[in-house]
């Protein structure tokens, strides 16, 4: 009998995250020791004054928040913790959330994460691809073929770039100005951090890794890829029913 009811306890203590339906951002994230009843609460009247004004702003648009169970049994030491973990993970992820901010108001009318210089920013980036090449070639030194191999993309699609062309797919000029943003030694102390989880004779200084990124296909692209998922590719959290449906 006693099992039972520490399972009980243990499946009320939950960290919760509410999200906007207009962006699929979480806004607010919480915790919990008696299950659902608590985050479903602030779709009626929230002790956070932010989190009222945005469900009052959806309400006139006819939507209200998705509440996304994010994770459940938690023991209670360390309930806390997790919701602060998960209050940084996704501020960073997306920007301040409700939990607190000094800008956090600005976003319940605008939920999108870019402002209008933003989109200047890019229009002008995406429109322009050889001159991203051009940057990328300077800061790397690399030979065309090289940097085809950091891009994942044969000699059609260097050709392409370094003629400017714009026929090219987002993923490719994303990564190209990650590999801008991010220079080789950015990657290069990514790769000492993690060189160790793999066995063989790998270079130990930047000279020698940059020589053997030239060199070796394989090698230059793995340790690109690995450094660009590290940073761009986020596996996104979802665990409420709509996203369990559509996943089958």
């Amino acid at each position: 009998m006693s099992n039972i009811l520490y399972i009980y306890i243990m499946n009320t203590n939950l960290i919760y995250g509410l999200r906007d339906p207009r962006n699929d951002v979480y806004k607010y994230i919480g915790k919990t020791t008696v299950g659902n009843s608590r985050p479903l609460s602030h779709l009626i009247k929230s002790h956070n004054q932010l989190v009222n004004d945005w469900v009052e702003e959806l309400s006139k648009l006819g939507i209200s928040p998705y509440v996304d169970i994010i994770e459940k049994d938690i023991s209670l030491e360390l309930l806390s913790e997790k919701e602060k973990y998960y209050i940084t993970y996704f501020s960073d992820l997306y920007g301040e959330l409700f939990n607190g901010g000094m800008n956090i108001r600005e976003c319940i009318n605008n939920p999108s994460i870019l402002d209008y210089k933003h989109i200047d920013y890019s229009l002008t980036t995406l429109m322009n691809p050889g001159e991203i090449f051009k940057m990328l070639k300077v800061s790397t030194g690399f030979c065309d073929e090289t940097i085809g191999h950091m891009l994942n993309v044969g000699r059609k699609t260097v050709y392409r770039l370094k003629e400017g062309e714009t026929n090219i797919t987002l993923e490719t000029v994303i990564r190209m100005i990650f590999f801008v943003k991010y220079d080789m030694q950015d990657l290069f102390n990514f790769y000492f951090d993690k060189s160790n989880e793999f066995l063989g004779d790998y270079p130990d200084t930047f000279e020698q890794f940059l020589t053997r990124c030239n060199s070796d296909e394989n090698f230059i692209k793995m340790w690109c890829n690995k450094f660009y998922k590290s940073k761009v590719v986020i596996k996104k959290i979802v665990y409420n029913k709509r996203a369990k449906k559509r996943k089958k």
